[in-house]
């Protein structure tokens, strides 16, 4: 395993141009309720964005890109290097590093605000029919909740550099810029087919963090901690 000598931390604007739905659970029925709630932040019922939800639609924009029917294995593609390799018994004895954290994104205070105003529990309610094909009729009606268009997420994200990385830092780079790109081009969450989770970033801060500078400031190789 190679020294980590720098993180890249990242934030960019997620702005939904479409309503999003990613839901969480609901362990009570009820009866003319929503269907499959959106998940929300327990201390402040407001929607959010899981890191697990974006950093697996982020992975499978670029397996899909590179023609890869399962999530990848193999520890040595740039996919696995970025997000880690799944798990596998053919592989199970390579070491891999997961070069990216994806936090969870939370509404900007701009957002809050505004729902606040409009709508307290931050969702819209929408109701959706299925069709009988044959028939051209409704054969039920369905509630559903979603995070409605306009809303604005700050997405943070932190990418590893090791000495092995020295002169593949942009590709890495590179990779997961495309993969945003590619996120822009298909959605996010459910019901994409319908319209919902088309998303737009806008990248507002890049930094970096010097770790092998550090390390050699703090005598960490020299044993003086």
């Amino acid at each position: 395993m190679g020294k980590l000598i720098k993180i890249i931390n990242i934030t960019k604007l997620m702005k939904l141009k479409t309503g999003l739905r990613i839901v969480g659970s609901d362990d009570e029925i009820k009866i003319g309720g929503i269907d499959n709630p959106v998940i929300k932040d327990p201390l402040t019922g407001l929607p959010y964005i899981p890191g697990s939800s974006l950093k697996g639609v982020l992975r499978s924009s670029l397996e899909i890109a590179r023609g890869k029917e399962e999530v990848c294995s193999c520890g040595e593609c740039i996919i696995c290097k970025i997000f880690g390799k799944a798990n596998n018994k053919e592989t199970e004895n390579l070491r891999s590093h997961t070069r990216i954290i994806v936090r969870d994104s939370f509404l900007t205070e701009k957002s809050k605000m505004i729902l606040n105003e409009i709508l307290p529990f931050g969702v819209e309610i929408k109701k959706e029919n299925s069709i009988d094909r044959i028939k051209g009729t409704s054969t039920s009606l369905r509630t559903f909740d979603r995070i409605p268009a306009g809303c604005e997420f700050e997405i943070n994200l932190a990418l590893k550099i090791f000495e092995e990385d020295k002169d593949k830092e942009e590709d890495l780079l590179n990779a997961l810029n495309l993969a945003f790109k590619l996120v822009e081009y298909n959605y996010i969450g459910s019901g994409g087919s319908r319209g919902y989770g088309q998303v737009t970033f806008t990248e507002l801060k890049y930094e970096e963090f010097d770790v092998a500078k550090k390390v050699k400031e703090l005598s960490i190789d020299r044993g003086n901690l």
